[in-house]
Formats: structure tokens, sequence, C-alpha cells
């Protein structure tokens, strides 16, 4: 099932705990965001959604057999969640197994073919691989389903209003250096 199958699902308190924990590992208010996604799991411990974002959690706190465990839990209790299949996937590809992996990713594209993620991830391997066609391929289909999260495309810095201050202070940089250079 899909993340926003299982928020659609969810009552009210759970689907707010949800938005307000990812919000806050996002914006590396980790320990917060960790609070809100235990609490969910006090009230539904079957909530793949929350284990696999717990699962992120202890990946990035470099405790990836607490993240295995929860991705397994995860899995078992919906073996068609795509973000677990793709972060159990990382986890394998870590350990040096890259078949294993891109066999998760393959799966989760399979579940849901605009899963960016799955596809980033297969890119990247590609890439090491030295199969660089391939890997474009998979790159362009990450950037166009986005690789983050079903609510928001990836979004390249220059659409990004908040970087035009600095990429104006740059070109005027160019513009002061070019007249100081070449006067006249």
């Amino acid at each position: 099932m899909r993340e926003e199958e299982y928020l659609e699902k969810a009552p009210r308190k759970i689907e707010d705990l949800y938005e307000e924990g990812t919000e806050m590992m996002d914006i590396g208010e980790e320990e917060e965001g960790e609070e809100k996604l235990q609490r969910i799991l006090g009230r539904d411990d079957s909530f793949v959604p929350a284990l696999n974002k717990l699962a992120v959690l202890r990946i990035r706190q470099d405790r990836k057999d607490e993240a295995r465990d929860l991705l397994r839990s995860a899995l078992r209790q919906d073996p068609d969640f795509p973000p677990a299949l793709t972060n159990m996937g990382n986890i394998i590809k870590e350990e040096g197994n890259k078949e294993k992996a891109v066999e998760y990713y393959e799966k989760a594209i399979e579940l849901n073919e605009e899963y960016g993620p799955a596809y980033n991830n297969l890119g990247v391997i590609k890439r090491e691989e030295g199969e660089l066609k391939e890997s474009v391929k998979y790159l362009k289909k990450a950037r166009k389903h986005g690789t983050f999260s079903f609510k928001s495309a990836d979004n390249p810095m220059y659409k990004d209003p908040g970087c035009l201050v600095p990429i104006a202070m740059v070109v005027l940089l160019i513009i002061i250096l070019f007249f100081w250079v070449f006067p006249g």
C-alpha cells in the first residue's frame, strides 16, 4: 500500500502526528520527530509508514541493526510498501550486496511506478557499475517522480525564490570584476 493510502485510512490524530513527526525530521529536529513517531506506534504498532520513518532515523543515527528490525517489521505487515523496500535495499547495498538491493528497488518500482527514490538508487548502482546510459535513464525517472516524498516533487534550486539573492550577488560580482579587470 502507498503512504498516502495509509494516511487516508488513519485517524486524524495519527495523520497529524505523522505529518508533524516527518516535518520535524526533515528540518533536523530528530528527537521531536522520533517522539511523535513513537506516540503513533504506541497507539498503533502496525502503522507501517511510522515504522519506516523510524527506520530512516535509525539509519541516520548509524543504528542499522535497529533499522533493519524496524523495516522487517514493516515488511512483515506490508510486504508491498515501496519506501520500506527501498530502505531495506539501501541497508543491503551498504553491506555490499548490490544484486539483492536491486531486487528490492525493482520490486518497489513494480509496486509504484512513480516512486522516485527507488529509481534514484538504481541509477546510482548503474553508475557505480559503469552502465552510464542505464544510470541516466533511472536518474531521469527519479527526477521526474521526485526523490523524497509523495507530497513534494524534486524542486530544483533555481526554482526556489530564496536562492535568487545569492545568484544576483554572484552575477553582480562577476560584472564588477569584469569592469575592474577591463576598465573602459
